[in-house]
């Protein structure tokens, strides 16, 4: 029988044996101590396996369990059917939390009785020093707000203080997922989930604290391995954008930025590879199709409109303008992108 419990804390785990260790012990130095930790191994072909279970057996309030190698949505799923807690929140196994990271949470849905609360994340790439200025506990509860669906839309569409439509840095009721689950084999399902969620919940919670660190491996943002689900991510995106143009009309700019955002994110990773030359032509017509709106928006920011110009050279030209950013930003080394 399970253990009835305030939060479980989800973590799908995939051939993550370099950093599942820190991400573990992140999420068992808590403040807060009322939650099970659920280790969803995926089907690991390195030690990740024998890593969840060594947990599972030195720790009460860690569970390991193992599925066939499904994909992620499918990890988070079994995780879900795992869940004794009131309160489900997701953490991916090469990423950490701060100490104060559930509490903090779980305080503010205590306090406004919410079905959802949505923090922000600070992202890290390998090697680089972490920017902790978001995390203050105090600033989490006297700046946090109770928002309207629609409001709750436009901050996680714009990423607005580094909020997002992803499953991560976020507090949810176990009831938001009665009826919802991740669609199999797709690797951007946040796009595609988030809309059931927000729609499921009455109350959301709005708050800037950033005690979730989302790791970039570095070299990984340009020699990320292209799946199918990959390219599943503008169509989700854009599945999302209509329904937010029929029903919230008053924000289809910020459901727009995100699209095109997406568009962008995949044009980015197959950029840097000669083989997908003809997908990058067909997503820079989708970008260029909306270039003014782009251009204009007062959501997009200086460098993405750089990016959007560089566009109208050609993708040759922008593959170029990609290189220089990544080296200029220290997010690859000089060899990285021929």
């Amino acid at each position: 029988m399970k253990k009835m419990v305030k939060v479980s804390v989800i973590v799908p785990v995939y051939n993550v044996e370099m950093y599942v260790n820190k991400c573990i012990e992140s999420i068992l130095a808590q403040t807060f101590q009322d939650f099970e930790l659920i280790l969803v191994d995926d089907g690991s072909t390195d030690h990740s396996r024998e890593i969840c279970t060594e947990y599972s057996e030195k720790y009460k309030n860690v569970r390991a369990v193992y599925n066939v190698h499904e994909g992620v949505a499918e990890a988070r799923n079994r995780g879900l059917e795992e869940a004794a807690g009131e309160f489900i929140t997701f953490v991916d196994s090469d990423d950490w939390v701060d100490k104060t990271y559930l509490e903090t949470l779980y305080r503010l849905q205590e306090a406004y009785h919410a079905d959802l609360v949505i923090s922000c994340g600070i992202n890290v790439i390998d090697g680089k020093k972490i920017n902790r200025r978001n995390n203050n506990c105090q600033r989490a509860f006297s700046e946090a707000e109770a928002v309207s669906r629609s409001e709750a839309y436009r901050r996680m569409l714009i990423c607005e203080q580094n909020a997002s439509v992803v499953t991560w840095a976020k507090l949810y009721h176990k009831k938001l997922f009665e009826n919802v689950r991740y669609p199999k084999g797709e690797i951007y399902e946040d796009s595609k989930v988030i809309s059931q969620i927000v729609e499921g919940s009455d109350r959301i919670i709005c708050t800037p604290y950033a005690g979730y660190y989302y790791l970039r491996r570095k070299g990984s943002i340009v020699h990320g391995r292209i799946q199918v689900g990959q390219t599943l991510g503008i169509k989700n995106a854009q599945s999302l954008w209509s329904f937010i143009r029929k029903k919230y009309p008053n924000i289809e700019d910020a459901a727009k930025v995100h699209y095109l955002r997406s568009c962008f994110d995949l044009l980015n990773l197959l950029v840097v590879d000669p083989i997908y030359q003809r997908k990058c032509r067909e997503l820079r017509k989708k970008i260029i199709h909306e270039e003014l709106f782009f251009m204009l928006c007062r959501y997009v920011r200086l460098t993405e409109k750089i990016g959007a110009i560089g566009l109208l050279f050609g993708v040759p030209f922008y593959k170029w303008m990609w290189r220089f950013y990544l080296l200029w930003t220290g997010k690859i080394s000089g060899t990285v992108v021929q």
